[in-house]
């Protein structure tokens, strides 16, 4: 099914202001926001159709490729919308760009290496429908781990280090015979790491990370609903 003219949907011509455009926004958007009319797919259809006609007609960029190639230059740029509404790769390139690095690697000087995908992360954040329908940008707080400040991420007790496991001769691993053949495994005693630490760091437990927090700037697009992550 052909799309609708995104000034069609918004009520307005094409030569409307960006006052008009979010006025005209905010008119049909209070109207039939989900959370207005719960269980009504009708009114949900029309607040998506809302929704992403605003998001392209309220910036100017994409405005004016809409404006000079009409669905297919707007739809080309953003890798198009979902049929969810502002559920899909939008969403996960803001979120993604912000948790990223909240948990794992990005420190520098933890005992393991960088690379581990951080875990992921809920966050809920409470915002009215005015904010909802139009978007707004916040702070937020999120849990980390960072390199412990104590150690500087070592593990070890300050003045001592971590010394060469024994048991893998540094390497990580250990060999065995089972049979007529030779397995290798992890090594038990320094799950892999290749190093020991004897003397343990007291604030991180021989971790090398402590738990701390750090404070993140959100931009929520407009036309968000209940329960979108």
């Amino acid at each position: 099914m052909a799309k609708r003219d995104y000034y069609e949907i918004l009520e307005v011509n094409q030569n409307a202001s960006d006052t008009e455009i979010k006025k005209a926004y905010r008119k049909l958007a209070l109207k039939c926001h989900p959370d207005k009319n719960p269980g009504d797919k009708e009114a949900e259809e029309r607040f998506k159709e809302l929704s992403e006609a605003y998001a392209v007609l309220s910036d100017g960029q994409k405005r004016a490729l809409y404006d000079q190639y009409g669905h297919a230059g707007v739809d080309q740029q953003s890798g198009g919308f979902s049929s969810g509404g502002f559920g899909g790769a939008p969403f996960e390139d803001i979120f993604g760009d912000i948790f990223g690095d909240i948990f794992g690697g990005g420190g520098g000087g933890g005992r393991r290496g960088g690379g581990r995908r951080g875990d992921d992360l809920r966050y809920n954040l409470t915002i009215n429908f005015e904010e909802a329908a139009f978007g707004l940008e916040t702070k937020i707080q999120v849990p980390r781990h960072q390199p412990c400040e104590t150690c500087d991420g070592s593990g070890a007790k300050p003045g001592t280090s971590a010394e060469t496991c024994g048991t893998c001769s540094g390497n990580g691993q250990v060999r065995f015979q089972q049979g007529f053949f030779s397995l290798t495994r992890t090594c038990p005693d320094c799950n892999g790491e290749g190093k020991k630490i004897s003397d343990p760091c007291k604030k991180c437990r021989g971790t090398g990370l402590t738990r701390g927090q750090k404070t993140l700037s959100l931009k929520i697009p407009p036309g968000v609903e209940s329960g979108i992550r």
